[in-house]
């Protein structure tokens, strides 16, 4: 896969917790869902982003605060 081809997916699995990924196609999510090994079901994929460019600037700048104590 190159990066030019991938898309931003929201899975959101049967317990309703939402996670982000970056993929190809929506086969390749269900695919390579990490959370079946630790036996989560995916409920729907849809795509889009779960954070917005602004939010996840301001988390990075959170995470390296956090390491820099």
């Amino acid at each position: 896969m190159t990066t030019n081809n991938a898309t931003d997916f929201i899975v959101t699995t049967t317990n309703g917790t939402r996670w982000g990924t970056t993929a190809a196609s929506f086969a390749q999510v269900r695919r390579e869902f990490f959370g079946k090994h630790a036996g989560l079901k995916i409920e729907k994929i849809e795509r889009g982003r779960l954070f917005t460019s602004e939010e996840e600037e301001e988390m990075d700048r959170d995470k390296a605060r956090h390491r820099a104590e």
